[in-house]
């Protein structure tokens, strides 16, 4: 570990208060989980190395090499490990949460982006991008044991936070593709249709809502080319709201075409206690929040050319890649202010809160 070390929140289905977030959920978690341990993974995209913060004092706690153009990252049900995928050597990298070490690389059909895991399943879902296809890992045994063939390459994958469904969403074939994670067999799938948005970039990040019973709701869905996120129905597929910053929230001055690669906004966090929405916009350099359900606009955020969106169980704080600046920045959700910005490395992007089991110890010293 380096010296002088100063993430789709993974989050309870069904908590007191029903809770959701993006690319992260972890659906093993009953009853009150303020006293848990947390951890925010933050991953570096053109970089070799991961960042891990304890939000509960908003200190740098973790740092971890040896892991080149990671992209997702998702944690063990048991805590023991952290998954990350591997752009350079195409593999999903398995590291100890304790020591912070490499214990394992499992091969993979070709190049991934991101993953995520269903708790109560005890699996993996890993987009291959490269290919078709969702490669899913088991957690007892740390092996592929399934290849589900899909419409296209994969850019993410998430879990519902009741665990039971993983969705992939592909950019090429602007599809979303779900399945369930008991049989791993296809549920459903989808298209975004070109003739509703014309600048379809695809299918980007996404996050869910739910219903009082832990039930997922809906999908709100970063689709390339669109400023903001779609809401669409998880029973219907149909489109239920397209949600986009008011035209005096933004003007001339805040436009760039930096890093945008055809997705305005690529990033989108429902907060735990499901009273907000929030959206990443690289086209202005801002985040952007919303009432929920209501979507009434409640205001934003200058960030700097901000990635996903992640938070914490308090629905207090939201934590941010900011893939241009090569930070990490912490917005107090309340006051809508930027209250740390943390260094870290080369073009951090997705970023993941680990809720850990009650008896789980911390880094080793």
């Amino acid at each position: 570990m380096k010296k002088a070390i100063f993430f789709c929140l993974a989050i309870a289905g069904l908590i007191s208060a029903t809770a959701t977030a993006q690319t992260y959920v972890s659906d093993f978690v009953d009853g009150e989980i303020t006293d848990r341990p947390i951890r925010i993974l933050q991953t570096n995209s053109a970089g070799d190395d991961v960042y891990v913060f304890d939000p509960s004092t908003m200190e740098q706690v973790g740092y971890i090499e040896n892991l080149p153009h990671n992209h997702g990252a998702t944690v063990h049900a048991d805590g023991t490990f952290y998954y990350f995928t591997n752009e350079f050597d195409h593999t999903v990298d398995i590291v100890d949460t304790r020591t912070l070490e490499i214990v394992k690389r499992v091969e993979l059909a070709n190049g991934p982006h991101n993953l995520s895991a269903s708790m109560t399943a005890r699996k993996v879902y890993v987009a291959i991008i490269a290919e078709p296809l969702i490669q899913v890992i088991s957690m007892d045994t740390n092996e592929i044991i399934a290849n589900i063939e899909t419409g296209g390459g994969v850019h993410n994958t998430f879990v519902t936070p009741d665990g039971k469904y993983a969705v992939g969403g592909m950019i090429g074939a602007s599809e979303i593709i779900a399945i369930d994670t008991e049989t791993d067999e296809v549920v459903f799938e989808t298209s975004i249709p070109y003739s509703q948005n014309p600048f379809t970039g695809g299918v980007r990040p996404l996050t869910f809502t739910v219903n009082e019973d832990g039930s997922t709701r809906s999908m709100l869905v970063n689709v390339g080319g669109w400023h903001g996120f779609w809401e669409i129905d998880w029973e219907t597929q149909e489109v239920l709201n397209k949600i986009s910053p008011p035209q005096d929230s933004w003007d001339r001055m805040d436009q760039t075409a930096d890093g945008i690669q055809s997705a305005p906004s690529h990033g989108v966090v429902v907060l735990p206690d499901q009273s907000q929405v929030w959206h990443s916009s690289r086209a202005t350099s801002h985040i952007y929040g919303y009432t929920f359900p209501d979507y009434e606009y409640i205001g934003r955020v200058y960030i700097g050319n901000p990635a996903w969106i992640t938070t914490t169980p308090d629905s207090d704080y939201l934590w941010v890649g900011v893939s241009g600046h090569n930070e990490t920045a912490v917005v107090d959700v309340h006051t809508q202010e930027v209250v740390k910005r943390f260094p870290v490395g080369q073009a951090p992007k997705r970023i993941f809160t680990a809720i850990m089991p009650e008896d789980w110890e911390g880094e080793a010293p």
